[in-house]
């Protein structure tokens, strides 16, 4: 694990190597999971810092340090000096000197973690930023399709919902595709980027009937409201747009369907397909905890010296 990144801000910043690898770890820790690796003095510090709200990434991150057998801290943005005007480099950088080996963050603002590039603060992993990239989302998403289905060569995976404005959808378009899988966007027009902007092997359906009669996995999106300039309205979404269990029937496709949450219920799903057995986003919630401890090991085993410096000098 020498070569992996520092830094993961984006699917970019990896190898298909390192991602199998990742694949294979993760695994072996679900396979395993009283494994605590770190049991060892001093324990390494695996530090938080949200800036937006989570459920599901902040605290698998949580549960995935203390499997580890890793120290845990919280860091409450809110209460901090960067209330007071202290520059983010500057708070990453006491946050190394206080003894914390990584930090997982996460922010509205796109991008906002390329700054740090050439010279690292700390250790640093993306939890997510504004409407740029999730890679541990898109990873843990790959891991339970791995386990759906070990050959994903030639699979077609839907992504259905307000696709221009979710990260993790950015995050799989990169992602899965090194996997052999072909992707198709569907949601409103709206929602949808500008086809000349797709790579390869991603394309644009508005038909949702007939993006379900495509697909091997559907993997839905929730209608981020907090994104959008102007209203946006829910009314009749779920019978234009979204995917019910009833539906899926009709269309004789008995096929999973993910979710990386939060669901709504009645918007973009319905009540009775998330509590059948088509509904694989527990699984999803379950498997994030196994890849975040691949994540979190490979990132602090990759004996990087090169960190903790400004204007590349240490002090």
């Amino acid at each position: 694990m020498a070569s992996f990144p520092s830094l993961l801000e984006s699917i970019d910043d990896l190898n298909f190597t390192q991602i199998d690898v990742l694949l294979s770890r993760a695994k072996h820790f679900k396979d395993n999971p009283q494994l605590s690796p770190f049991n060892t003095t001093p324990k390494p510090i695996i530090a938080t810092s949200f800036l937006e709200n989570s459920t599901r990434t902040k605290h698998s991150f949580a549960v995935a340090i203390r499997r580890l057998g890793g120290l845990y801290i919280d860091f409450n943005a809110e209460t901090s000096s960067l209330k007071k005007g202290e520059s983010l480099e500057e708070t990453f950088l006491t946050l190394f000197y206080q003894g914390v080996n990584l930090c997982v963050f996460r922010s509205s603002v796109s991008h906002q973690l390329s700054q740090f590039k050439e010279n690292l603060p700390i250790k640093l992993v993306n939890g997510g930023d504004g409407v740029n990239e999730h890679p541990t989302q898109a990873l843990l998403d790959l891991y339970t399709l791995t386990e759906l289905c070990p050959d994903l060569n030639g699979k077609t995976i839907s992504i259905i919902g307000d696709n221009i404005h979710s990260r993790v959808a950015h995050s799989l378009m990169k992602l899965l595709p090194q996997f052999g899988m072909k992707i198709i966007l569907s949601g409103p027009l709206e929602y949808l980027p500008d086809s000349a902007t797709l790579p390869k092997g991603v394309e644009l359906l508005t038909d949702r009937d007939e993006t379900v009669k495509r697909s091997d996995f559907i993997y839905l999106l929730r209608i981020q409201k907090e994104r959008h300039e102007g209203k946006t309205s829910n009314d009749n979404y779920l019978e234009t747009n979204g995917v019910s269990l009833d539906r899926l029937k009709k269309l004789n496709k008995i096929i999973p369907v993910l979710h990386p949450g939060p669901a709504n219920i009645g918007v973009e799903l319905d009540q009775a397909l998330i509590k059948s057995s088509l509904y694989k986003g527990y699984l999803q919630v379950e498997n994030s905890i196994p890849m975040r401890m691949a994540i979190i090991e490979a990132m602090l085993l990759n004996n990087d010296q090169n960190i903790g410096k400004v204007n590349g000098e240490k002090f």
